[in-house]
C-alpha cells in the first residue's frame, strides 16, 4: 500500500533535480567514462518513485482522489497531460494536474528522462523511437513507467 495517500497533507518534494544531477554526472566523469545507462536508470526510477508519491499524495488531499482504479497519463500535442482511457475521475485528474505548474513541468522532465532511456536501449539494438510514446501509470502499487505504439 501506497504511505503517501494516507496522508492527509500532501507531500512537497523537490522536483527537477534529476536533470540538474544528470548533467553533474556528465561533467564529473571524463569524455571517456560517460554516463552509464545503469545510473540514469536509477534516476529515472527515483524520479519517477518521487514524482508518484507526490502526485498521489496531492490527489487525496485536494480531490479525494484514490487510486485504485489505476490511471495512465500522456502528454498532450499541446504540452498538457491527458488520462488515456475512461476513468471516473478522469476530468479532475487532469484538471488539477494540468494547473499545477510545478506538477506538469516535473512529468515532462520524466518523459524526457524516460525517453532518454529509451533511446540509449534501442541504439544499443538497432531500434528506433519511431511511433512510441511515453507512458505514465499510476497504480495502487505506484507509479510504472512504459512505452505504446501509436501510429
Amino acid at each position: 500500500m501506497n504511505s503517501a495517500t494516507e496522508l492527509s497533507d500532501p507531500i512537497i518534494d523537490k522536483q527537477g533535480t534529476t536533470l540538474l544531477e544528470l548533467a553533474r554526472m556528465v561533467s564529473e566523469k571524463g569524455p571517456q567514462d560517460g554516463i552509464g545507462l545503469s545510473d540514469l536508470k536509477a534516476s529515472a526510477a527515483n524520479e519517477l518513485r518521487r514524482f508518484g508519491d507526490d502526485l498521489s499524495s496531492h490527489l487525496a488531499a485536494h480531490t479525494a482522489i484514490q487510486v485504485p482504479p489505476a490511471y495512465q497519463l500522456r502528454s498532450t500535442s499541446n504540452g498538457q497531460v491527458c488520462v488515456v482511457g475512461e476513468h471516473p475521475d478522469k476530468a479532475k485528474i487532469e484538471n488539477y494536474l494540468n494547473s499545477d505548474t510545478r506538477l506538469l513541468k516535473w512529468f515532462k522532465e520524466i518523459e524526457v528522462l524516460f525517453e532518454i532511456q529509451r533511446r540509449l536501449e534501442l541504439n544499443a539494438t538497432g531500434g528506433t523511437m519511431d511511433d512510441q510514446v511515453f507512458n505514465l501509470g499510476m497504480t495502487s502499487l505506484g507509479s510504472i513507467a512504459f512505452f505504446t505504439t501509436e501510429k
